[in-house]
């Protein structure tokens, strides 16, 4: 239900409040999830889950309309499902990079979210499906595919699961515009971007990088892949990779001043690449920069959302106008010694090659507007073009810990799941001594949220 917020102003209506500041209205509600869509759960820590996960919805969003009885509709998206890190598996006596799925056979879903009264409620859900209408997972796809994040999955004992050529980490979704049956929606591990039929979750298309899309995509890194997917009025589909590029293996130490964004003619399945500059003065490093989501606003216009560890150690949320009018397709525009682009460390160079970045204009920072949640998963904006709708997802409402941590040689804890490995038999090791510590789930009772935000003038006026 609607959650509380202590600003300058309060205005109390029913169980809803609402308030001013710095000329913003702000609504925040919790999602309500019916018991009926939550995730059922049979693994080791059932007990402390009587009732399973509460489905996590909100990695991303778009808005649909209001209902006939006033309802503000959208539709949202859950991402691959339940899941922790987990030790590196010993797979072919090679230590391997891991994720645990606690409920492996989890399909990923979306649904409508209903806000009406002081009350955000999931309304529906439909699964995702291969051509043959079999629900598809959320587990890693097989490692050597495109688009693998090299992780084995493990179920919460620790035991290897078997891949999902099909699985999907989604985490955008918006609309058609030409059939408002069809959706479209993005994906991490390809990462990959889907045509699905809206009614029954079927993926009536999908396209892969080194196919329909360019290869670069692939360098995504591991778990950064597409983030935010929206369809323009004409139905060109612009998908946003959360991170910069790994392109050399040197991601960590990259200097790179962009982010890909790729716009896709489903018509044509042509694709023309952008680069999103990032506010770099707000983190560590460039592989720290984020994207959250897109929404479209006209042809060439969209609200973006980034965020990320900043290196201040402070968060921001910062949502921009975006605009493509003017930007250069950097898809066959190579650094001058034939690198990629995000080899040049330098702003001035890579426009001193004839490229001109992504336009942005700012117009808020949630952070600074009693935004709580750690991350913003889903944007949207309102016909009135003045109020930003923002999702968060609720980590299915479980999260995890390492119990029993060694002590490493300086005598701190371990508390790292990726500092140990676990062979095929599910025992931990560190630094190959066999060890007790395990990996656990605790339930954390979060909700995913939806946040409304409405600035004083029109998005297009600032």
């Amino acid at each position: 239900m609607l959650r509380t917020l202590s600003l300058v102003l309060l205005l109390l209506a029913s169980s809803a409040q609402t308030a001013w500041a710095q000329n913003i209205l702000v609504e925040k509600y919790d999602v309500e999830i019916p018991k009926e869509f939550f995730v059922p759960y049979t693994g080791v820590y059932a007990d402390r889950f009587p009732d399973g996960f509460t489905v996590g919805i909100g990695s991303g969003m778009t808005y649909v309309g209001k209902a006939e009885d006033g309802a503000r509709v959208f539709y949202a998206i859950g991402d691959r499902g339940p899941n922790a890190d987990a030790p590196k598996f010993e797979l072919d006596g090679k230590a391997t990079a891991s994720k645990m799925f606690p409920a492996p056979n989890y399909a990923p879903s979306y649904g409508a979210i209903r806000v009406k009264d002081g009350h955000a409620v999931l309304a529906s859900l439909i699964t995702l499906k291969d051509a043959r209408m079999r629900p598809i997972s959320g587990r890693a796809i097989p490692i050597g595919s495109v688009g693998s994040t090299g992780e084995v999955p493990l179920d919460d004992s620790l035991k290897q699961l078997a891949f999902d050529p099909e699985g999907l980490d989604t985490e955008g979704i918006d609309i058609d515009k030409k059939d408002k049956r069809f959706l479209w929606i993005c994906d991490e591990y390809g990462p990959f971007i889907a045509k699905i039929d809206g009614y029954t979750g079927k993926i009536v298309r999908k396209y892969t990088p080194g196919v329909e899309l360019p290869m670069i995509a692939a360098s995504r890194q591991p778990n950064r892949g597409m983030e935010g997917i929206a369809v323009t009025p004409s139905n060109k589909v612009l998908a946003a990779i959360q991170s910069i590029c790994d392109v050399d293996g040197k991601v960590k130490e990259s200097k790179a001043t962009f982010i890909r964004l790729m716009l896709l003619d489903p018509e044509t399945n042509q694709v023309k690449q952008y680069a999103y500059p990032f506010e770099a003065k707000n983190y560590a490093r460039s592989a720290d920069a984020m994207i959250g989501d897109l929404y479209a606003i006209s042809e060439t216009k969209f609200i973006l959302v980034e965020r990320g560890k900043n290196a201040d150690g402070k968060g921001r949320i910062p949502v921009f106008v975006i605009d493509l009018a003017d930007a250069t397709d950097i898809s066959n525009v190579k650094a001058k010694d034939g690198g990629e682009l995000e080899t040049v460390a330098d702003r001035t160079e890579v426009e001193a090659l004839g490229v001109r970045y992504v336009a942005k204009t700012r117009l808020i920072d949630i952070k600074e507007h009693g935004w709580k949640p750690a991350k913003a998963e889903g944007v949207a904006l309102l016909p009135d073009m003045r109020t930003l709708v923002v999702t968060s997802d609720n980590d299915f409402g479980f999260t995890f810990k390492v119990v029993d941590p060694v002590e490493d040689a300086d005598g701190k804890p371990v508390t790292k799941a990726a500092a140990y490995t676990v062979d095929p038999s599910g025992q931990v090791k560190y630094k190959g001594r066999p060890v007790n510590t395990r990996v656990e789930l605790t339930p954390t009772g979060t909700a995913s949220q939806i946040w409304f935000f409405t600035l004083p003038k029109r998005v297009t006026d600032y």
